[in-house]
């Protein structure tokens, strides 16, 4: 008999153990802002307005306010394909939808978009927010794309890791001004279809995009002024056709921004009519020891996660 109950005791320790993190979300009296609080961070989720997504994230642990407060990280900027601009859900018509620990923006389908997009956003770890973008076509489109921007304080700097020729390991870059590529944003693709698309006129009258190095991991991170903490973006590198991030200048007047920004390019692919995708991004929060090692890390657990679905 003691024997079973110990086995019960520890059986129920393995699934306390195993229960999945769920951080509230508090709506305020419309429904349009959900605050969300952590033992590592705390935040704002907004589905109304052009800059929706997370429009406040703080990091406890450095009471800093990591984002621009002009604008949001996690934000659906533009629609696009191979024939343009489609829609931009900044300005786009929504309905929203919300459970315990997620908030869901719905943009239905418009005459210049046909389909539907859904962006569900979810506070399922007490470090991270993770966002799962889900496009219905209801017609053929080629090279589809959702530009997703995430838009930080000017002091953060952004890295990411880069391809090398041959068998060497990935350089960990900081992307800096320089005279060839100053006024442009930098891309960096996942191979060469994803440097080639945000060349096909798309982005005509817009900005300049110069393609670069291609990346070695979905990943780009923004380090804090004092090298000890950094909020991590990352999807899976099947979603995400390229990483474009504002190069860092110690002059303003070499900035491209008057903040620190990276950018994914997500779906990337072409859709048919009645297909449906779905594409995954997680924003974390990490210290940072003084090979910058942690990121990666959450990188590879994040993929993992991922196989496991």
């Amino acid at each position: 008999m003691n024997m079973i109950l110990r086995f019960l005791a520890l059986a129920l320790a393995v699934m306390c153990t195993n229960q999945a993190f769920a951080a509230d979300l508090t709506p305020n009296a419309d429904a349009t802002a959900f605050t969300f609080e952590t033992e590592r961070m705390s935040g704002t989720i907004t589905v109304t307005g052009r800059y929706h997504g997370v429009t406040r994230l703080v990091d406890k642990k450095t009471r800093r306010q990591l984002l621009d407060s002009r604008y949001s990280a996690l934000n659906l900027y533009k629609l696009m394909s191979r024939s343009g601009v489609m829609g931009v859900p900044r300005a786009m018509e929504r309905t929203s939808r919300h459970g315990k620990n997620w908030v869901a923006i719905i943009w239905p389908e418009t005459k210049s978009h046909s389909g539907t997009v859904t962006a569900r956003y979810e506070v399922n770890k007490p470090d991270a927010i993770d966002l799962r973008i889900t496009v219905k076509a209801n017609t053929d489109y080629a090279d589809y794309e959702v530009f997703m921007p995430s838009y930080f304080d000017k002091s953060m700097r952004a890295h990411l890791y880069l391809k090398r020729r041959g068998k060497h390991p990935p350089d960990l870059v900081m992307p800096s001004f320089n005279e060839a590529f100053a006024t442009t944003l930098p891309l960096f693709p996942r191979d060469s279809r994803g440097a080639q698309i945000p060349l096909d006129g798309r982005w005509d009258g817009i900005i300049d995009f110069s393609p670069m190095r291609r990346y070695a991991y979905c990943l780009a991170f923004m380090v804090d002024p004092d090298q000890t903490a950094a909020a991590v973006l990352m999807a899976d590198p099947a979603d995400c056709l390229g990483i474009s991030v504002r190069y860092h200048a110690d002059e303003d007047s070499k900035r491209l921004t008057s903040y620190s920004a990276f950018d994914l390019g997500l779906i990337g692919q072409n859709l048919n009519a009645g297909q449906m995708k779905t594409a995954r991004a997680r924003l974390a929060l990490t210290d940072l020891d003084e090979k910058f090692s942690q990121p990666l890390k959450l990188y590879q657990a994040f993929l993992k996660e991922g196989m496991k679905r």
